[in-house]
């Protein structure tokens, strides 16, 4: 008989044995023998299987679609935001106290805590940095490791993250430095990125409202316009009832400036000096200022001037902690989903174009982008070739991780009096770099409805 119908019935013979004898010792010390070899294969079996199924995952590629691993990327740069604020907030004070790493070395809280941002920034930007580099030479590997070999791909990253521990403060200093004028390009980039939405969203609805028979479109265009409008406005005098008190010259000027240029810019925009203008394009962009004048608002440092600066959770910190969390990390991902998206904005055009504009909304650099070597078909299979913008989504991604870096240490101007998970970026870097988008988006748009007549004779078509 087999080797192991012979150790089973020897193991039955012992049973049998310590159970005829009625409890003895003999059957006492079968039974824990038995016990013993019993545990000694269960666990040989275990850890066999826990080591082929590690040795798979790191072999295999895993590969999946092209959508599929945006949205894990998209993930991970969320985990990476909620570790950031974790390890900022919750867990300086304890980092300090790591000995041997470059962290121990910080004097403060704060300074650790910074120093915790900017690791994390810094690995997954060197993460999606090498990633974009190998996208830009395609070929079959290049696929596989965009779409696949995820064990890999986080333990790389996890190495990465546990070296910088040991790299100088010096370094991250340096990176900060250089992240700072990576997230101001990024943040002009989405104001960009918002125009080009606009035009792009006005134009599909002009033409379907050409083609219908009805007025479905069209009153679908009034009734959006009307909603952003009435939001805003509404925005606008509930921020002068509560952020516009005695000494609060900042806030004042912020929401009277937004209130002007949304009246200017719909002015231009429904007037004879932009026939190609629209009233949508400029209800978008009216949101979008107002929503920015709210969140610089919101980042005022003065407790007289922000009702809501107090970091007050009444007794609710968890729940507080799990949402701020939540917001951060998606708010974020979501900028950097729409900025990785946006290849055709960089594309070149087949003739010299300033910004999309036509009566429509749509011009001839706003037109389907051509269709590349790389169908969506192909895209989408596990198997098929590299996407085409694989490389400029890994470095919107990279540029990503540069500007969370930035934001959650308030530009590298902090105040350890801003301790709560909701104040990450209160102080006055934060709000004045949001004033500056908010200008940055209007003169952007503003000149988009007044340079065909300023330049007659270029052709903006």
């Amino acid at each position: 008989p087999p080797p192991s119908f012979c150790l089973l019935s020897r193991m039955g013979g012992l049973v049998s044995t310590a159970v005829a004898s009625g409890g003895g010792l003999a059957g006492c010390l079968a039974l824990r023998s038995v016990t013993g070899l019993v545990g000694t294969m269960a666990g040989s079996c275990f850890g066999t299987c826990c080591a082929s199924c590690a040795c798979q995952a790191c072999s295999m590629a895993c590969k999946g679609t092209s959508q599929g691993a945006r949205i894990g990327y998209l993930l991970l740069l969320v985990v990476g935001v909620v570790l950031a604020l974790v390890a900022r907030f919750q867990l300086a004070s304890l980092m300090r106290d790591w000995e041997g790493v470059a962290l121990a070395e910080c004097d403060t809280d704060l300074c650790a805590g910074n120093q915790a941002v900017y690791r994390i920034s810094a690995s997954l930007f060197f993460f999606f940095a090498l990633l974009g580099s190998l996208c830009a030479c395609s070929g079959g590997f290049a696929a596989s490791a965009h779409r696949g070999f995820w064990a890999l791909k986080l333990f790389a990253w996890t190495v990465l993250l546990t070296v910088s521990l040991w790299v100088p403060n010096g370094f991250f200093d340096a990176y900060a430095s250089v992240s700072r004028v990576a997230s101001v390009l990024f943040v002009l980039y989405q104001g960009l990125l918002l125009i080009d939405f606009a035009y792009v969203w006005n134009g599909k609805w002009v033409a379907l409202d050409e083609e219908a028979d009805g007025f479905q479109w069209r009153a679908g265009i009034l009734t959006v316009c009307v909603a952003l409008y009435a939001c805003c406005f509404t925005a606008i005098g509930f921020m002068y009832s509560l952020y516009t008190g005695e000494g609060c010259g900042f806030s004042r000027a912020v929401v009277t400036v937004s209130l002007l240029a949304i009246l200017l810019f719909t002015g231009i925009g429904v007037s004879p000096i932009a026939p190609h203008g629209a009233l949508l394009p400029s209800a978008v962009i009216a949101g979008d200022c107002v929503y920015l004048a709210y969140s610089a608002l919101s980042s005022n440092p003065q407790a007289e001037c922000n009702p809501f600066s107090g970091g007050s959770t009444d007794g609710h910190e968890t729940l507080h902690l799990v949402v701020g969390l939540a917001m951060a990390g998606v708010s974020i991902a979501f900028k950097a989903n729409s900025a990785a998206s946006s290849s055709h904005l960089l594309a070149a055009p087949e003739q010299p174009t300033l910004l999309p504009l036509s009566a429509s909304g749509v011009t001839a650099g706003m037109e389907p982008a051509a269709e590349t070597s790389v169908s969506a078909d192909e895209a989408e299979d596990e198997n098929g070739p590299l996407e085409d913008d694989a490389h400029f989504f890994h470095l919107m991604m990279a540029i990503s991780c540069m500007y969370f870096g930035t934001l959650l240490t308030d530009w590298g101007t902090a105040s350890p009096d801003h301790d709560d998970i909701s104040q990450y970026d209160v102080g006055w870097a934060s709000a004045w770099v949001k004033v500056g988008t908010q200008w940055s988006i209007i003169v952007m748009y503003i000149w988009t409805l007044i340079a065909p007549a300023l330049f007659p004779d270029r052709d903006f078509e």
